[in-house]
């Protein structure tokens, strides 16, 4: 603050040079914010920023006094007000399944299914033969049962919601016998015994982490047992001196017991990943052969469909879900049981790997991908084509890669290269490792090759 008439004076000058609200409104850079924000939302967002530079001018900071730079201010500050904080972005990085990108991506024809159940009304709980009420459950049944070989199957919002539903409508105030291995954390603080504990079951551990036999549920039951539950470790793997019992043998246990036998899959995997180059991933289909009552997978992740909980297995276990009151809490929206049905249909009719984006990207062969790699290097005029690996990610096949070949750009700065590459519109995510600025093409949509190389000169700054 001033403490002299001189300073007074100074300061008094410093703040006459600030321009009029009217002034800065005139600015260009606020054209196309008032064509898209009403004026006072503008007017207030002008007043903020002359009011912040009034502020520092008085406690003898530096600050902007030119109308331009104060109309950029504000129309900065407006930008979260026009765009949305959920937007698309291209994933460069390689990861099939990335969680921290939405997973996966959908199908042409489940973004249209999806868009067209949003956008108008629609027969969810309407029965078109007999003009009386419907179920939502019915959209699906069908084809939940067709790709699992279950005798029944409904669908929540989550598999974490499928799990915690099962235990609860089958298992509160009594025992749930779980492998100390499976007592796992999936991901975002989701630990199995906390699951266990929230549904009112009672959970039995047995076993040691590395080794569980039969014998040691058959050991663990008792009058309490409700269930025995296996969860199957989709994001991490323990290796070398293990054992764990199979489906077949834990069947055996439960009828012995008069206990259900509750499979938790969770990745979603309808393929056989062997034919890919991939490890074994537990299916559905398999875990329904195999005797379990309950099954409960993704429909996002290695399904390849919109976010959901998918609950098949023998109609006398699936059926009192239907009726039990958390049905209604968990259940899907329109668009994701549109969504959901389409996706499945692919891989119905067969045609998965050529439709379901998760599939065509883990199939990509290493010569297309060198191809999509050497166009962009090409059209950049920079970069090396190296050797790498794509993780398929997102809490299925943990530790699997897929071949693959990437455009590696030498830059000074490559953290702040890719953090300009995330500001760009749209945002482009890349790696960095060993200093350099790494771009997979596994993981890019087709039609988003231009987006990258636009986005790599403007950060880059390549000739054209």
């Amino acid at each position: 603050m001033p403490h002299s008439a001189h300073e007074a004076t100074e300061h008094t000058a410093k703040l006459r040079t600030l321009p009029s609200v009217d002034r800065v409104l005139a600015e260009p850079a606020l054209t196309d914010m008032l064509d898209r924000l009403s004026r006072s939302d503008v007017t207030e967002a002008v007043r903020r920023a002359i009011s912040g530079a009034r502020d520092a001018l008085i406690a003898d900071r530096a600050a902007p006094t030119d109308s331009a730079e104060l109309a950029r201010i504000a129309a900065q500050s407006l930008r979260s007000l026009v765009r949305p904080s959920l937007r698309p972005v291209i994933n460069a990085t390689g990861v099939v399944i990335h969680t921290n990108l939405g997973r996966a991506p959908v199908s042409e024809a489940t973004e249209l299914a999806m868009a067209r159940a949003a956008s108008g009304y629609s027969n969810l709980e309407y029965d078109l033969d007999s003009g009386t009420r419907g179920t939502r459950a019915g959209h699906l049944e069908s084809l939940l049962c067709a790709v699992s070989g279950a005798q029944a199957g409904i669908a929540v919002n989550n598999n974490a919601a499928a799990l915690y539903f099962a235990l609860n409508a089958f298992c509160a105030g009594r025992e749930v016998i779980v492998s100390r291995g499976q007592a796992v954390e999936i991901g975002g603080g989701f630990r199995i015994p906390d699951v266990l504990r929230q549904s009112g079951a009672r959970l039995v551990e047995v076993g040691t982490t590395n080794r569980t036999a039969a014998q040691d549920y058959a050991d663990a039951v008792s009058e309490d047992t409700a269930a025995i539950l296996r969860v199957h470790s989709s994001n991490f793997r323990i290796v070398g001196f293990t054992e764990e019992p199979s489906l077949a043998e834990l069947r055996r246990v439960a009828d012995e017991a008069d206990a259900l036998l509750i499979d938790d899959l969770g990745s979603g995997c309808l393929l056989d990943t062997r034919h890919f180059g991939l490890s074994y991933e537990p299916r559905p289909q398999d875990s329904v052969a195999a005797g379990a009552d309950l099954v409960l997978f993704s429909g996002d992740k290695l399904l390849g469909g919109p976010q959901a909980g998918l609950i098949v297995g023998r109609s006398e276990t699936v059926d009192p879900l239907r009726h039990h009151p958390l049905m209604r809490a968990l259940r899907l929206d329109k668009s994701a049981i549109a969504g959901l049905a389409a996706t499945l249909h692919h891989y119905v009719v067969g045609e998965a790997v050529e439709t379901v984006p998760v599939w065509r990207m883990i199939a990509a062969d290493v010569d297309e991908l060198d191809a999509r790699a050497r166009a962009w290097r090409d059209a950049l005029g920079a970069g090396e084509i190296e050797p790498a690996e794509s993780p398929i990610g997102g809490g299925s096949l943990p530790a699997e890669t897929r071949p693959t070949r990437v455009l590696g750009l030498a830059h000074p700065h490559p953290t702040e290269a890719a953090r300009l590459l995330r500001q760009h519109e749209p945002p482009v995510i890349a790696r960095v490792e060993h200093g350099r600025l790494l771009l997979d093409p596994r993981t890019v949509l087709p039609g988003e090759d231009g987006c990258v190389i636009e986005a790599l000169r403007d950060v880059i700054g390549a000739p054209p």
